[in-house]
């Protein structure tokens, strides 16, 4: 079996990089792997770049060592050049929401034994304009905190630097304020907006269950948007969310397809798995089942 890890050497708190060696050594004596190659990552599109230069023929899967970021970039190739290599996920980053959905393992003796049965399952993936995602579009309030947080902070204090810096931040965010125009194959609508995501799996953030009816092989996406609101109105859906009842609150608006295009009127910076989306309208559409991912 041929092998090919992609590692992002400087995602999360490097914790699985530094086993990286010990884990390949136990995949050859066990006899999972006998040829194994390395490509470590230095910039954006490194692993997007290495996939697209790649053939069905190459390798038997392909390791992600890395996190929400990396995922992204390699699941964007595989699925923009058609492979049908499968993947591993390996997760290293400081979030890690896909892997968590799909309960991949996080140590190095459950990754191995997951990797001796290479039991496949596959998965839906996101096209938003020219690109891809694995598991969500963001825009509003908090969707650029992953852009602000340093990777010195995500490595000192994993996902609570996301929180820490939500916390710093709430005043201003309970400001924001778009005016959205969305279209589906079912409906068309506008909507006063404090934020909105489009969702592949219901885990966002390290928060579970914020799609609730997300399931990663239906063919739909789940368009979820909290409309403007009072901050009491706020905490009221936030009750809602630990109830799992948020979806009937009279703010928030929930809606699944297959097609989904939203226009705004700001230019927003909005989040595409951890990463900068580029500009408005985002045209959302399902590649369904088009990835092959190994899981437990």
């Amino acid at each position: 079996m041929r092998c090919l890890f992609i590692v992002n050497p400087s995602s999360g708190t490097k914790t699985i990089q530094k086993k990286l060696d010990q884990m390949i050594g136990q995949m050859i004596l066990q006899q999972i792997v006998n040829h194994v190659d390395v490509f470590y990552t230095q910039q954006k599109n490194d692993a997007l770049d290495k996939c697209l230069s790649l053939q069905d023929e190459d390798y038997d899967f392909i390791i992600s060592v890395g996190g929400d970021g990396t995922v992204n970039e390699i699941i964007s190739g595989i699925v923009k050049k058609h492979l049908n290599i499968p993947l591993a996920i390996l997760p290293g980053g400081t979030v890690n929401d896909f892997a968590n959905h799909l309960k991949l393992p996080h140590t190095t003796d459950q990754f191995i034994e997951m990797m001796k049965h290479r039991h496949i399952m596959k998965v839906d993936v996101g096209q938003v304009n020219d690109g891809y995602f694995a598991n969500v579009i963001a825009g509003g309030m908090f969707s650029d905190i992953s852009f602000q947080v340093s990777k010195a902070d995500k490595e000192r204090f994993g996902p609570l630097a996301y929180y820490i810096s939500g916390i710093r931040q709430l005043p201003s965010q309970l400001n924001t304020s778009l005016h959205l125009k969305v279209k589906t194959e079912k409906e068309e609508f506008e909507e006063d907006a404090r934020l909105f995501m489009i969702t592949n799996t219901s885990q966002v953030g390290g928060f579970k269950d914020i799609t609730p009816h997300a399931d990663i092989q239906d063919g739909v996406m789940d368009l979820l948007i909290i409309k403007k609101c009072s901050p009491a109105e706020m905490i009221a859906i936030f009750k809602d969310y630990k109830l799992n009842t948020h979806e009937k609150n009279p703010f928030v608006k929930y809606v699944q397809a297959k097609d989904i295009t939203i226009e705004c009127d700001k230019d927003i910076i909005y989040d595409v798995d951890g990463e900068e989306g580029t500009t408005f309208p985002i045209h959302v559409c399902v590649k369904k089942q088009s990835l092959h991912v190994i899981v437990p």
